[in-house]
């Protein structure tokens, strides 16, 4: 029973350090002296240019040609955070 548990721990060991191989770095950037998770500024980044347009698009009276606007506004969203992270980050 114990030769069975202690090949189960060491697969379980070899397995998460395969997993975890990658996780040696985290994409920060730092600013103002602090280091933010680059995700969360691509997010901040995509949500701001969002709503950007959402208020362009009221302001030239394009509000009514959106479809489901809700899902829009969070897939446009969601296009540009992925766009930035991959320009930025480089995946």
């Amino acid at each position: 029973m114990d030769l069975m548990k202690s090949n189960h721990i060491k697969k379980i060991t070899i397995m998460n350090c395969l997993f975890v191989g990658g996780c040696n770095t985290s994409p920060t950037q730092d600013l103002f002296g602090s280091f933010f998770p680059s995700w969360l500024l691509c997010a901040f980044a995509g949500v701001s240019v969002a709503a950007l347009t959402r208020v362009l698009f009221s302001a030239l009276d394009l509000d009514d040609a959106v479809p489901l606007p809700m899902l829009s506004w969070l897939a446009f969203g969601t296009a540009v955070t992925l766009a930035l992270w991959i320009i930025w980050i480089g995946i």
